[in-house]
């Protein structure tokens, strides 16, 4: 064709090289019409997909690649990450992966470098891309995904951006000025509760999950205080009449108190003294079923031992009790130095069936279904399934699509599918492909256009809007943070953050540290038309505006507080993904479906992220 005789030619005008084509470089040229002996190669990732990705690199004929990832590599990674073996356990998955692939069959030149550090260090940046002629993603969190999207924007490399999910997966090349980037269309962010539903009226099991995780877990271990009890839902109407809820009952550990005689007075506290409580709180049960207590002293409890091997089966109310109590009594004894700073492993079989137990007798209160010790695993630990051949499939479209990229062959690059089920016409295609879209001219990363931030801006402080909204929203990882007047240059503009914190001495940072507890409308710069915060990062190179509307959102619907959307109404809510016929109703679908996670899971860092969910 007219495009590959365009890429040939371009090859033949490169300098010649001072080594011969291997021979699988010769293969790959033949078939691809893409020349690979200059190819410097970026790989993100060492997990999942990085393990597939960086072996296809090696057997395709690349010799210059360099990897990086953060995790080192756990026993649940070694059912899909094939590099990887027993005896790595603990070991950086980048140098193990590295050792791994220079034990197959490859080319003398192979030069692959390997990192074991976080993608946001200061020496993986913008310099350090533009060392590179393209960038492959293989990443399991959005975060991450985030900012080597706007390193590569802002260095005009391009990435191979990709994720799966079970059996389903998604790859597409993004292409400054020319594609969507990850930031288009939105990821929608964790699912999240409202805190009153939590503590007074949950009516779901993943409610009681996230109360024993969240709440409980967290104040008898973790050294946080906090009552069990949301005590603002006690008379929401003003009417004050009757007893309402008591103090909450002090849940330290007394002096000469035994580790038993401290589980015993928890569970008392927390199922008995705790329902009272809310049961005094009578407005809450007008239309709601009201909770009924445990009662410790009615339970007979077996021998809590045997259970820790039931996994399938949801535990009764009184094992639930013995185990909550077995749990408790073993922290408070074999990890006394813990105590205080413990936070929640999935992993960790004492963390897991104190969270188990608990939230099974939360669900006895308030007459949910119990879950079995492998389903609250799966809830509190945020698990997405991991599919070791969708991500061999995944990792072959990827570098498919470098390919493409590397002989210049760009309108070549498609939107690559893996599908759970066959889709077309005739119901015969499982990995269909299809053009990919423009940039959208409202996504404030590649278009650079003004966001929109709604929230109560009488609650909300300088510091919950640098740390929520800025930094964990919104990705930003050093940001420097103004408040502007663009239409009154008579007012000055407000320093809120400053992103290179070393470049203050002490009373700068205190200068800056005085706002953090003031109210977003009551600082000097007045909140109202042409008044938007700046936000600029250098170490994403990356700048945007952010215009802010006074609102009071329902807690219901924004359990965070705000409401963010990039120069455009904010989305509706996620529709299920419709089967792709054809290539015009596959790129609808992407537009409803890419980014958007289930409702009641998250992207975790422990397993392979999804953008494309069915």
């Amino acid at each position: 064709s007219g495009r590959r005789s365009s890429a040939r030619q371009k090859g033949a005008d490169r300098a010649p090289r001072s080594m011969p084509l291997t021979a699988r470089q010769k293969a790959t040229q033949e078939l691809s019409d893409c020349s690979l002996e200059k190819a410097r190669v970026l790989v993100v990732g060492a997990g999942g997909i990085g393990c597939e990705l960086v072996k296809n690199l090696v057997l395709t004929g690349f010799e210059d690649i360099t990897m990086i990832d953060l995790d080192t590599i756990d026993y649940s990674n070694l059912n899909r990450q094939f590099l990887f073996r027993a005896h790595h356990v603990n070991r950086p998955k980048a140098l193990v992966a590295r050792e791994a692939v220079l034990e197959f069959p490859h080319d003398e030149g192979l030069d692959i470098k390997a990192e074991h550090g976080n993608i946001k260090e200061a020496r993986f940046g913008p310099d350090f891309f533009r060392t590179f002629d393209i960038v492959l993603n293989a990443l399991d969190n959005v975060d991450a995904r985030r900012h080597v999207n706007r390193v590569c924007l802002a260095t005009d490399k391009p990435l191979i951006e990709s994720g799966t999910m079970g059996y389903v997966g998604q790859v597409r090349a993004i292409l400054k000025g020319r594609t969507k980037c990850f930031e288009c269309d939105p990821v929608a962010p964790p699912k999240s509760y409202p805190i009153c539903t939590v503590r007074n009226h949950p009516d779901k099991p993943v409610h009681c999950i996230a109360w024993a995780k969240e709440l409980l877990f967290k104040k008898i271990f973790g050294g946080e205080d906090t009552d069990l009890v949301d005590t603002s839902e006690e008379h929401p109407d003003g009417d004050d009449n009757g007893p309402g809820a008591a103090a909450p009952p002090p849940l330290q550990r007394q002096p000469g108190e035994t580790a038993r005689q401290y589980a015993e007075r928890i569970f008392r506290t927390v199922f008995e003294a705790d329902v009272e409580r809310l049961l005094n709180m009578a407005t809450l049960w007008k239309e709601r079923t009201p909770p009924v207590k445990v009662v410790l002293g009615s339970l007979s409890l077996p021998d809590a031992a045997p259970l820790a091997e039931v996994e399938q089966r949801a535990w009764t109310v009184p094992e639930c009790a013995a185990v909550m109590l077995s749990s408790i009594e073993r922290i408070l004894t074999d990890r006394t130095a813990e105590v205080g700073s413990l936070s929640f492993d999935k992993d960790d079989p004492d963390a897991l069936d104190f969270v188990t137990a608990a939230a099974n007798l939360r669900s006895a209160v308030f007459h949910i279904p119990l879950q079995s010790r492998w389903d609250v695993k799966e809830i509190a630990g945020n698990i997405i399934p991991a599919i070791a051949t969708t991500n061999a499939i995944i990792a072959g479209f990827i570098v498919l699509e470098a390919l493409k990229v590397l002989r210049g062959d760009l309108d070549a690059c498609r939107y690559c599918v893996c599908n759970r089920l066959p889709s077309g016409r005739k119901r015969d295609v499982l990995l269909p492909a299809s053009r990919l879209d423009a940039p959208n001219r409202h996504c404030f990363v590649c278009a650079g256009s003004t966001s929109t931030l709604q929230l109560d801006a009488s609650r909300f402080t300088v510091g919950m809007f640098l740390e929520q909204v800025v930094k964990k929203h919104l990705s930003f990882h050093k940001p420097t943070v103004d408040l502007v007047n663009e239409i009154d240059d008579s007012v000055n503009p407000l320093q809120l953050c400053e992103g290179d914190d070393d470049a203050l001495d002490d009373d700068e940072k205190a200068q800056l540290d005085r706002w953090l507890d003031t109210p977003l409308d009551q600082l000097p710069v007045k909140l109202g038309p042409g008044v938007v915060f700046m936000v600029d990062d250098t170490s994403q190179q990356l700048k945007c505006k952010i215009a802010l509307s006074h609102c009071l959102l329902d807690e219901e619907h924004f359990p965070s507080g705000f409401q963010f959307s990039g120069g455009m109404p904010a989305p509706p809510p996620p529709a299920p993904p419709a089967v792709a016929d054809d290539e015009s109703s596959a790129r609808n679908k992407r537009q409803k479906t890419e980014g958007q996670t289930a409702a009641a899971v998250t992207v975790v860092d422990d397993e392979d992220g999804a953008i494309l969910l069915e």
